[in-house]
């Protein structure tokens, strides 16, 4: 009888149902894992961290989008920028596409891979979660939901830059954040140039994010050379809106083609 389960007493009793376990993406529809930190506020002021960016939890986010790729979930690439990292499943997506599996495990890899990486990197034994949830995509253009990540990106990175630029200046949190209120982007540049900081300036990955994927090379063994794959960490990228952005991103699915990849990581 479906539903139903006995008690040890002989007792029947309707059986616990998940509703939404069997749930899953389209199969012939590429999508993107979006796992946002929780709280993370609160993290970065546990850790003590730079501001308004920190290298060092940089790296525990990417040790996070790494972790994926290490744990066999064979993602296409992973996008880190601000406090996320985004998992792009061009061809096919682990746990035969279930939503609860993709989004509950993909999170606990990120969570976990990042708590061990902030004591690492921090010394600080935390407490870190991420939330989760599904995007879709189109096979023809998987760069435009990344540029629109990264226009996000750019946003947080400006607005950051100004934020702590006024605290430094003695203001206080509420202070700076009203100031900051319905600024353009015009405007926060000025006030930051006024105090000799061009936004234009700043490294890189700040402002446009990091990209992860896995990369072939030839390694020599013995008398004949082979194809290894290894994961790279690009942290100097162009603007996916741009064509060179937009061949990256092209050139590493059609390396994650099934038919096109390794089993072998250096």
């Amino acid at each position: 009888m479906q539903g139903l389960y006995w008690n040890n007493n002989g007792s029947v009793k309707q059986k616990p149902q998940e509703p939404y376990s069997q749930l899953q993406i389209p199969s012939h529809v590429p999508s993107y894992v979006r796992l946002n930190g929780s709280r993370f506020k609160a993290v970065s002021e546990a850790l003590k961290t730079e501001k308004p960016f920190d290298e060092k939890f940089a790296k525990c986010l990417v040790a996070s989008g790494k972790a994926i790729f290490q744990s066999n979930l064979a993602p296409t690439l992973v996008f880190v920028a601000s406090d996320e990292v985004n998992a792009l499943f061009a061809y096919t997506a682990p746990f035969n596409l279930r939503v609860e599996k993709i989004n509950s495990v993909l999170a606990s890899t990120a969570s976990s891979a990042f708590t061990l990486n902030a004591l690492r990197h921090f010394n600080k034994s935390l407490i870190v979660a991420f939330d989760s949830r599904i995007a879709m995509t189109t096979r023809e253009r998987p760069w435009e939901y990344l540029a629109w990540r990264q226009r996000d990106a750019w946003r947080n990175h400006n607005n950051a830059y100004a934020y702590w630029q006024l605290r430094r200046l003695g203001h206080k949190p509420s202070e700076a954040t009203k100031r900051l209120k319905g600024l353009k982007t015009k405007d926060l540049h000025e006030l930051l140039f006024r105090h000799g900081i061009n936004l234009a300036k700043t490294p890189i990955w700040q402002r446009r994010g990091i990209l992860i994927y896995r990369e072939p090379f030839q390694k020599r063994v013995k008398t004949q050379t082979t194809t290894r794959w290894r994961i790279k960490e690009s942290w100097k990228l162009p603007l996916f809106s741009t064509e060179e952005g937009q061949a990256l991103i092209q050139q590493v699915v059609e390396w994650a083609k099934p038919e096109n990849r390794g089993t072998d990581i250096a």
